[in-house]
């Protein structure tokens, strides 16, 4: 055999030996992220954490799985007299990442003069997206006049209302959870 005729049998050698070392690592690679995504918790286990964090009669709204600051985790929200509970799961072993209460309720009622009803923003709500989980409305006092707030929910977004006491819209926000 001739020294080119060696030199490119040991080419060819080495090519293979490489595509074959690259073939294992790659399939390492992808064997750590099957392993990473089954160690993940379900949905189910992610709604059961959500539930033991909440009062004793609230109304869970939703809990799905997103991302967010580059990891997995589990969003929820739920609803009890004035509160709206917010908490984040961790997707990969369900710690708790963050937990927020928030007053949504008001002293102020739909009584007020020329107010419309909350069932009457409820329904342009509706309206305005179809199917969305309505987690609050109120009606608060903003800049010396009474509006209503509102917050829903449908297929990963967020969509925040602004009306006026006598049912107009005067903001409207959506937003990726």
């Amino acid at each position: 055999m001739t020294k080119k005729r060696t030199g490119k049998v040991m080419l060819s050698i080495l090519l293979a030996l490489s595509l074959v070392v690259t073939a294992f690592a790659y399939a390492g690679a992808a064997g750590g992220a099957d392993a990473a995504a089954a160690s993940k918790i379900s949905w189910s286990k992610a709604k059961a954490i959500f539930k033991e964090e909440l009062p004793k009669g609230a109304t869970v709204k939703y809990v799905h799985l997103t991302r967010d600051d580059g990891r997995s985790v589990y969003k929820g929200k739920a609803v009890k007299s004035k509160y709206v509970y917010s908490i984040e799961i961790a997707a990969s072993d369900g710690r708790i990442l963050d937990k927020d209460k928030d007053n949504e309720g008001s002293r102020y009622t739909a009584s007020k003069v020329g107010a419309v009803s909350k069932t009457t923003i409820r329904n342009k709500i509706k309206n305005k997206v179809p199917g969305a989980i309505i987690i609050y409305v109120k009606l608060t006092r903003d800049d010396g006049r009474y509006v209503y707030e509102a917050e829903a929910y449908k297929d990963g977004y967020e969509y925040d209302f602004e009306f006026s006491k006598r049912g107009a819209i005067l903001e409207y926000e959506r937003d990726k959870v």
